[in-house]
């Protein structure tokens, strides 16, 4: 099996820059990426989803902070910051230009050294609304 740490902070690269086609090099095509709020993806769906996301936040980063393997099976915990500065995109609202961050967790199923399921979980609710796009709790 390939590097699962490595394979993930090849994945993050996409979601910082925007350049998914070497996705295609990381994730097989029937890849079920799970994604809470949203449909289940494979590889086609993936990217799209990479690309729209990078539109709504062009400035992005995400840090690998811990990766956890056992077999086939890993755990990669992430903290991100990002803008809310793109037009279009998976945000259907206007960009509000504020900084935002979140933390999360991908467990990932690997099959002949690539993730073949891939759960993403993630802080969407306090991202959006430290994006400015919903507003807070209380």
């Amino acid at each position: 099996m390939s590097d699962p740490a490595k394979v993930m902070r090849q994945l993050a690269e996409p979601w910082e820059n925007g350049q998914v086609d070497g996705v295609d090099d990381l994730v097989p095509p029937d890849v079920v990426y799970h994604l809470a709020g949203f449909p289940d993806m494979d590889r086609d769906g993936l990217k799209q989803f990479m690309a729209g996301f990078h539109q709504s936040f062009p400035q992005f980063s995400v840090t690998v902070e811990e990766d956890l393997v056992d077999g086939d099976r890993s755990a990669h915990r992430w903290s991100c910051t990002g803008t809310f500065s793109g037009q279009g995109g998976v945000i259907p609202a206007e960009p509000t230009g504020q900084r935002t961050q979140a933390t999360g967790t991908h467990v990932i199923h690997w099959r002949d050294g690539r993730p073949v399921e891939v759960w993403h979980f993630g802080d969407w609710l306090g991202w959006l609304q430290g994006a400015g796009v919903l507003p807070a709790l209380g």
